[in-house]
């Protein structure tokens, strides 16, 4: 289902204004599944470690792409989901399991999705390559407009990008000044993969 330019500025506004909206998520084959366990540790932005059952376990928040901690906003945003989710009951919608060993999972402090969150308060990116959910779009141009969290300063740079130029002094990194949501969207599952 693709969205057309009045649906997307509708929705952008809606945003703005703090209204619950919900965009069609684009359909993802892969089923989910769903987990309890508690939040012991907050690693970055967009990563923590959790305790299982089963016991122990790293999870990545799918969908999004926080600042790195040496990156300008990556304190902020490791600060906010410590200070969200340390030491609380979490449910976990696993997506899938990475070549690290850990799960990538949407968050769920009760009926909140902290992904979004996160994204919606300007502490992280609608990670482009690996979203399929039009949403942490909108959320994240919202964001942008609100100039929340990282978006409050000049100069961003997509954390994928930081990384990379960090790998490597030649890389052109782009300039995401003029991005919008409907930009975005284009971009998700196109993204060139710099993570290793």
């Amino acid at each position: 289902m693709g969205l057309t330019a009045p649906s997307i500025v509708a929705l952008r506004l809606a945003a703005c204004i703090g209204l619950s909206v919900v965009v069609p998520s684009f359909a993802f084959a892969q089923a989910s599944a769903r987990l309890s366990a508690v939040v012991i540790s907050v690693l970055d932005g967009d990563t923590i470690k959790v305790q299982l059952e089963s016991g122990p376990m790293m999870v990545r928040l799918a969908n999004i792409d926080a600042p790195e901690l040496g990156q300008a906003g990556g304190g902020a945003a490791a600060r906010a989901l410590h200070g969200r989710l340390l030491a609380r009951e979490v449910t976990l919608d696993v997506v899938t399991k990475d070549g690290q060993e850990q799960l990538v999972a949407v968050v769920w402090l009760g009926e909140e999705n902290v992904n979004a969150w996160l994204v919606k308060q300007g502490h992280a990116w609608a990670y482009r390559q690996f979203t399929q959910d039009a949403n942490y779009c909108v959320w994240e141009n919202a964001a942008r407009a609100l100039r929340r969290g990282l978006w409050a300063e000049a100069g961003w740079m997509a954390p994928w990008e930081w990384r990379q130029s960090k790998r490597d002094a030649s890389f052109f990194v782009s300039d995401y000044s003029r991005i919008s949501t409907a930009g975005c969207i284009r971009e998700m599952g196109k993204a060139q993969v710099f993570d290793d």
